[in-house]
């Protein structure tokens, strides 16, 4: 049995012209097709997986790729190694540590650009799709104010857990840490805070988001939020990355773009790296710093709700999949919230990487070896 997509150019969703069911079995024969199965509620949950298996295919590869991607940065980095001048103990050391750089930057971006190049190759139309990026900017300043917010209260949160796990004897490993050189601080900074950040926006916001949209804003944005969670790699930064997925999908969403939530992103990331970096050991002012931002998120949200009663309503459209199976008679989604992701959670690519996550969260807290 095949089920039927909606093709991946022409505008609007098409009516087929198809021979008519004789044995009244479902199966009709779809020229170009073949035999299709024109119940819309089949349709619904094949897409739901077909979706929810693209999804999956990209959280393996975010967690894989990057120790699949040591090997070749190691020995790309080796043979450029040869032809470097390496006549003083200076060089040496200076050419030691942009190559180690160099190296850890192939396998961390090489993981993001892959997976965006899969999607690019692989979407349909609804990955090339534009949005509405008509908003007022005092709707972006509330919304980069109230992620800053909830930044805050997650490092509150991420440091709490890490000191429960600690107090149990169930330790994290985390070795990134700012480097001491102010150089080297500002290109640790511009890779972090910047580059690692437009590209992990864009694969999940700017194309993943657009993929489960069609099932409903709402299910998109639980879904690239699990997502993010899945592939940080630990269960804190899971959770931390859940959260503030959630706020960027909603940002995304709310200004039919992802240069608020691209923005938001890095000044999350760059706040706590710069306080670490130029007041490492005055923990008064990181508490306070944080605190400060935690305020300013409440007022951005209280004036947010205070201007608009709807403003965290998302729209429930839903492909029209009746239509799509080729029948006059309109119908809304067969299948509710909870069943969308009761189906895209139990699809064999997201379990899997599910596990892989599990796995690698175990590590880190040294449980399993």
């Amino acid at each position: 049995m095949q089920f039927q997509r909606e093709p991946r150019s022409g505008k609007g969703y098409p009516h087929f012209a198809h021979w008519p069911d004789l044995d009244c079995d479902g199966n009709v024969y779809v020229s170009g097709y073949g035999f299709i199965h024109l119940d819309p509620q089949d349709i619904e949950r094949a897409e739901i997986r077909r979706s929810a298996s693209v999804a999956g295919g990209i959280m393996l590869m975010l967690l894989l790729l990057p120790s699949l991607l040591y090997i070749p940065a190691q020995l790309f980095v080796g043979w450029l190694a040869k032809w470097l001048p390496l006549e003083t103990p200076q060089q040496l050391v200076l050419w030691n540590a942009i190559l180690g750089q160099m190296r850890t930057d192939i396998w961390t971006y090489g993981s993001y650009l892959i997976p965006i190049f899969f999607l690019l190759g692989t979407g349909g139309r609804e990955i090339r799709q534009r949005s509405n990026t008509a908003f007022p900017p005092v709707t972006a300043i509330l919304a980069i104010l109230c992620s800053l917010g909830l930044s805050g209260m997650t490092v509150f949160v991420r440091d709490f857990l890490n000191g429960v796990l600690q107090a149990v004897n169930l330790v994290e490993v985390n070795t990134s840490s700012p480097p001491v050189l102010p150089i080297a601080q500002m290109m640790y900074l511009m890779r972090t805070a910047v580059f690692g950040v437009i590209l992990e926006e864009f694969l999940l916001r700017g194309l993943l988001l657009r993929v489960f949209r069609k099932h409903s804003d709402a299910f998109a944005l639980m879904m690239t939020a699990i997502i993010s969670g899945l592939t940080a790699g630990n269960l804190t930064d899971g959770l931390r990355n859940a959260l503030m997925a959630l706020m960027y999908g909603y940002m995304t969403l709310r200004t039919g773009s992802i240069l608020v939530s691209t923005i938001s992103h890095c000044l999350n990331v760059l706040w706590p790296e710069l306080l670490s970096i130029l007041l490492p050991n005055n923990l008064l002012v990181q508490i306070s710093v944080t605190l400060l931002l935690i305020t300013a998120g409440l007022i951005a949200f209280s004036i947010i709700c205070l201007k608009d009663e709807n403003a965290f309503i998302l729209s429930s459209r839903t492909l029209d999949y009746a239509r799509l199976s080729g029948q006059q008679v309109r119908h809304r989604s067969r299948f509710t919230f909870r069943k969308k992701l009761a189906i895209s959670l139990t699809s064999a690519f997201f379990t899997a990487s599910a596990a892989l996550w599990l796995f690698q969260s175990l590590q880190q807290m040294m449980i399993v070896s």
